[in-house]
């Protein structure tokens, strides 16, 4: 009767540490105050799920319309309160025109948040992505460039290669063509100024 109640007690135990993981792991990492249409935000939890899967970082992003009259750095204070290690969070407060990103110490060594946070067009991942008229197709594809660019620099900081990450194609592109915009402005200014020149 004993051996039989530990039997139990074991397979209930054991279940409760299942249903546990389960939970942990199924935990939102994609918080959207309407900022995000639904399909980025489906991509970047394919993303977060496959790289807390293969890792173990959870990857958060926070798209929040804005601070409500906080700072960033009481509002990242208090989403951080229950985040367990390791993690990073990509996080966005879009009529402050805030963009950060934080992290537990463990993950400091897995990716550039320097350079993704840049706003040079030819290092950063989000910000250059940001200006423009078209203010909500900018946002998304700069989220979603941006969160690609953190995931896949975690996955591969820990040798591990993402099937549902963007790879590094989509932003390749985006950056050739805004050079391009760029080299066409520097032409047409180049010339303006060279036909003044002979005017003269």
């Amino acid at each position: 009767m004993l051996s039989k109640n530990l039997t139990e007690c074991k397979k209930f135990i054991l279940f409760a540490l299942f249903l546990s993981a389960l939970s942990l792991h199924a935990e939102k990492l994609i918080h959207n105050d309407g900022v995000l249409i639904s399909k980025t935000e489906a991509k970047m939890e394919q993303m977060g799920d496959e790289l807390f899967t293969k890792t173990g970082v959870r990857a958060y992003v926070y798209a929040i319309q804005d601070l409500n009259t906080t700072t960033l750095h009481n509002y990242e204070k208090q989403i951080l309160k229950n985040k367990k290690s390791p993690f990073v969070v990509l996080l966005i407060a879009l009529k402050d025109q805030k963009v950060d990103i934080v992290n537990s110490p463990d993950v400091s060594e897995s990716f550039d948040k320097e350079q993704i946070l840049s706003p040079y067009t030819w290092s950063g991942s989000i910000i250059p992505l940001l200006v423009g008229k078209k203010k909500d197709v900018n946002v998304n594809a700069a989220m979603l460039n941006g969160y690609a660019d953190l995931t896949e620099q975690i996955a591969n900081h820990d040798n591990v290669t993402l099937a549902s990450g963007i790879g590094s194609t989509n932003r390749n592109m985006i950056f050739f063509l805004r050079m391009a915009i760029y080299l066409f402005l520097a032409f047409v200014i180049g010339r303006y100024i060279l036909m003044r020149i002979r005017k003269r």
